[in-house]
């Protein structure tokens, strides 16, 4: 498309420009997004978990060779609906969905198309959660779409966009005072800041602000002129000032230097005196200082050279650590080999990973488990295939995880085979329900009898904080130790064994069996000594100890 003073068309190549220009700028703020997840443990992040949707997505489009919009548009929700992963992927994927049907029978993109495919997006969204929470991702969208529509006569997409994301950036903001625990964090949603980015990224391709990528690469360039933009002085300066006589005043230095920059800090006392400024002006502030008394230990730090390399740092990290969530996802399915060779009537997958809990899960019945969890959630495409994998018409799967339940939905939703999803959160869920299999049930009247038995466990889950926060009235420091119950933060602390006695303290009701899983970083010792803190509480109770290997989470235990 020719760059015209206003965009008014939007075409088979400048669409992909846009998918491409979102893509890339996800990518760029893929570790931020993650680190707005409330919930301070290692978890199948939000940024993440767009990402790997949306790379999906943008790969299908590039697989179809259409120049119409319908057509392109089809094949980026047919993309993301397959690659969905975690709660913000499926919801990423209906809102490309609703893109898509916005634009059936489209050649090209108008004004008006957009418009449309922003209400649209947002509308199937809400459709596609049971009970839609505002202060999320869809509160987002549906104010962009809001905007949208109040500018119908505009035929500027540039413009509309532009207001688009305003509206956004505004609902954005104004989440935390919609959902406390935002609030109390101190974050906004990360849904919505994806959503966001990914509006910004579309506009950039629009107008071609950004390098586009080529042979399906997404190549990221940060120029000098951006980085002058980020970084409003270049120079971190500072020197010790040892001074000339008595008569110096720290509030009058700080008043002659502040209008050559910021991130300024004047200390010091009669002797000598401390300067810090970010400036783009090393020499004045030097020169400055002289007047004072004599310098010593002077440093002039190139901030945009610091920058970036720091970047440069950070995209190998997070590269290195998407390559391996991609390599994991490709060998992910782990067979029963007794369980298919028997004439099952019902088949089971299971979501896991640890190979301990892997085998036990396998003892109890399990035909197929999909490898995954916290920090690895399994795709659409992954529950799909699974399910073809299996031989019998009628299946159950176990997601072990709240944020892998909307994908297992979403996998039903596209299977013609019979098949209940049990809304498993832990393994010690799932386990309870198989231990209560019976294959010559009806499957509906199985899978309310399992959800019954999964109500019977409460769950703790004992793992590391993985950055600060402020989650359900605790201030939780970086690899702080906490205790989760059911999925609520109860205890936090230094210590494994103490949080964990806490907990008993707190959550004890008599319980008749304790199933200890070990995994990572633990040991059986360990898992004895938790074994001795219950056995405190009740001699009674009948304690068992597993090794799970699950990561993460040094101890799963279950209480029956």
């Amino acid at each position: 498309m020719e760059q015209n003073e206003e965009f008014k068309i939007i075409d088979d190549k400048t669409f992909k420009d846009m998918c491409y220009g979102a893509l890339n700028r996800l990518k760029e703020q893929q570790s931020y997004i993650d680190s707005l997840n409330v919930f301070p443990v290692p978890d199948g992040d939000t940024g993440t978990n767009m990402l790997l949707t949306l790379q999906e997505a943008v790969e299908n489009l590039d697989k179809s060779k259409s120049k119409r919009i319908d057509k392109l548009t089809q094949a980026l929700s047919k993309g993301a609906l397959m690659g969905a992963r975690g709660n913000s992927g499926v919801i990423l994927s209906q809102l490309l969905r609703g893109f898509s049907e916005a634009n059936k029978g489209k050649q090209v993109m108008d004004s008006q198309d957009m418009i449309h495919s922003l209400s649209r997006a947002s509308k199937i969204a809400y459709q596609g959660v049971l009970r839609p929470v505002e202060g999320t991702i869809l509160t987002v969208a549906r104010k962009a779409a809001e905007r949208a529509e109040e500018l119908k006569e505009t035929k500027d997409l540039e413009k509309l966009l532009n207001e688009a994301i305003r509206a956004a950036h505004t609902a954005l903001n104004k989440t935390p005072e919609q959902l406390p625990q935002l609030k109390e964090a101190g974050v906004v949603d990360a849904g919505g800041q994806g959503y966001l980015i990914i509006l910004k990224g579309m506009l950039a391709g629009l107008t071609g602000k950004i390098e586009i990528v080529e042979e399906e690469k997404i190549k990221k360039t940060v120029t000098e002129e951006r980085e002058a933009k980020e970084l409003k002085y270049g120079y971190c300066t500072q020197t010790l000032i040892e001074v000339k006589n008595t008569d110096v005043d720290i509030n009058e230095i700080k008043e002659d230097i502040e209008q050559f920059g910021d991130s300024m800090m004047v200390v010091g006392d009669d002797d000598i005196i401390k300067i810090h400024i970010h400036t783009d002006h090393p020499g004045i502030i030097l020169e400055y200082a002289l007047k004072t008394g004599s310098l010593r230990d002077i440093t002039i730090d190139n901030m945009r050279i610091q920058s970036a390399e720091m970047r440069k740092e950070s995209e190998k990290q997070q590269q290195q650590e998407f390559e391996q969530i991609q390599e994991e996802s490709e060998e992910k399915i782990v067979k029963n080999k007794k369980t298919t060779q028997m004439h099952k009537k019902i088949g089971i997958i299971a979501v896991a990973k640890g190979d301990g809990i892997k085998n036990i899960l396998l003892e109890l019945g399990v035909d197929l488990i999909i490898d995954g969890g916290q920090s690895m959630n399994p795709s659409t495409n992954d529950f799909v295939e699974a399910v073809k994998e299996i031989k019998q018409e009628e299946i159950i799967i176990f997601p072990n995880n709240k944020n892998i339940i909307s994908a297992a939905k979403q996998a039903k939703s596209l299977s013609d085979k019979e098949v209940r999803i049990i809304e498993t959160r832990t393994i010690p869920e799932a386990i309870a329900a198989l231990l209560i299999f019976n294959d010559q049930n009806e499957l509906d009247e199985l899978k309310t009898r399992m959800e019954k038995e999964t109500k019977q466990v409460k769950t703790i889950e004992i793992t590391n904080a993985v950055k600060d926060s402020k989650v359900n009235g605790f201030k939780i420091n970086q690899e702080d130790v906490i205790g989760i119950v059911n999925g609520t933060i109860k205890a936090v602390g230094d210590d494994e064994l103490d949080v964990i006695e806490e907990l008993i303290d707190k959550e004890w009701e008599c319980e008749d069996l304790i199933t200890i899983y070990y995994g990572d970083g633990a040991d059986y010792k360990e898992a004895e000594k938790i074994k001795e803190k219950f056995e405190e509480f009740s001699k009674d109770v009948e304690i068992e100890i597993y090794e799970g290997g699950q990561p993460l989470y040094p101890y799963i235990i279950s209480l029956e």
